[in-house]
């Protein structure tokens, strides 16, 4: 079948009428009758130098060089292939890549892999990026604080750059060689080394994690703050760094700490504000945190595994360590309101705190049915002693029982625990 092509490809280029072609194949040598038009191929070794070809027509001579021997490469030429590549790196490192033809590169690349040398080739671009990002974080290291996020988040994106360029050039060493030696893929190579020679430098990481801190922290102050990209970036930054190698390095060097903050800030606001404010404002106060944390979360890019426990946190020290006093609270708490028929909408808004911790509700739910009991047992006493007419009672029972029941309904939403609780009290008040 090769045979077959090969003389269709070339009998096609000078129309010859050829009665033998002489045909190399994996370094055997074959001689092919085609008298009868290939429909007999008959293959006889031979030794030969070249293949003569005659266009029985014209009488031309048409020759086929034989096929050059295979050559290894040897450690010098592969030194030089090698010094010609890191050349380039420099240059895609330094923004200087329309001059380059990748074809070529990617073909040197290729080339090194094919020989043998793998290892050359992978040693000398992970030293090659080693040098160019000890002298990024040289300069990042000089940096003075107000810009030092900039700088950091720009010097990121440029490296993630340089790196993909670069794995275009060697993706038939990851496609081979990377795996059959267990390497790290080029791109993880690179982001690998990010990490160990920038972030964990020790003028980068303990200042960046300060740095992003205070600008949360500032936020949550009221002040304003500069563009939340740059936060954005240098979090995405530390989230890729962690993904590239499994170094948990976001976990390990931010969120801990943004998470124990985050307690000790709510942890002394709640405090501070519930000692000065009524019941009511401290809701409608809790409620505008949880939503800002929320909003700022989403803007910041803060994946899942720390939106969770950041909202269980300010859950727990916004509602579940008052929830007791909320309820409680002299002129302003739950059980105060519930004696005010004007207060609905303020009854709901407490209800609808709660109920993002759902064991904190059961104060709540206590409180209506001590209220229930309270003036029913009123209802009661007033008939024991005479002061009401049984006609009265009776009204004082329907009474209460609309008044109530607009509460469970409108502020508890007519939830069916509430309703049942309710249901019961009123069997125990008539009996």
């Amino acid at each position: 079948n090769i045979a077959k092509k090969k003389f269709k490809e070339r009998s096609s280029a000078f129309k010859a009428k050829v009665r033998y072609i002489i045909v190399r194949i994996s370094a055997r040598t074959y001689s092919f009758d085609l008298s009868d038009r290939g429909r007999s191929w008959k293959a006889q070794k031979r030794k030969v130098a070249s293949v003569t070809l005659v266009n029985m027509s014209e009488k031309k001579r048409f020759t086929i060089k034989p096929f050059r021997s295979y050559q290894q490469m040897d450690a010098g030429g592969a030194r030089q292939v090698w010094d010609s590549l890191g050349k380039a790196i420099d240059e895609i490192h330094n923004r200087n890549a329309s001059l380059l033809s990748f074809e070529e590169l990617y073909r040197n690349a290729y080339n090194l892999v094919l020989h043998k040398h793998g290892d050359l080739l992978y040693e000398g671009v992970s030293d090659k990026m080693s040098s160019q990002l000890l002298e990024m974080v040289k300069k990042l290291s000089e940096v003075a604080d107000s810009s030092l996020l900039e700088e950091v988040s720009r010097s990121w994106s440029e490296h993630q750059i340089t790196v993909k360029m670069v794995c275009d050039i060697l993706m038939y060493m990851d496609r081979t060689y990377v795996p059959q030696n267990r390497r790290r893929p080029v791109y993880q190579l690179g982001l690998h080394l990010f990490r160990v020679t920038v972030w964990e430098h020790p003028r980068i990481q303990s200042r960046v994690t300060e740095l992003l801190l205070n600008a949360i922290a500032a936020e949550r102050a009221g002040m304003i703050t500069d563009d939340r990209s740059l936060l954005k970036s240098n979090l995405g930054m530390l989230l890729e760094l962690g993904a590239a190698d499994n170094s948990n390095v976001y976990e390990r060097d931010f969120e801990g700490i943004f998470l124990g903050t985050t307690q000790e800030f709510y942890r002394l606001e709640s405090l501070s504000y519930l000692s000065r404010n009524t019941a009511s404002d401290y809701v409608v106060k809790a409620r505008n945190r949880i939503e800002e944390e929320k909003s700022r979360a989403a803007a910041l890019g803060l994946p899942p595994s720390t939106e969770g426990p950041l909202q269980n946190i300010i859950e727990t020290e916004i509602i579940d360590r008052h929830a007791k006093v909320l309820v409680d609270m002299e002129n302003s708490g739950f059980a105060s309101l519930l004696r005010d028929e004007s207060k609905i909408d303020e009854l709901r808004d407490m209800y609808d705190l709660f109920v993002r911790v759902p064991s904190s509700v059961d104060f709540l739910r206590d409180a209506l049915s001590d209220r229930i009991k309270t003036d029913g047992k009123a209802l009661v006493a007033d008939q024991e002693r005479g002061a009401a007419d049984p006609p009265a009672f009776v009204r004082g029972v329907l009474a209460m029982r609309r008044r109530y029941g607009d509460v469970v309904s409108k502020a508890f939403r007519e939830e069916k625990r509430v309703c049942l609780r309710e249901k019961n009290i009123y069997f125990f008040v008539v009996k």
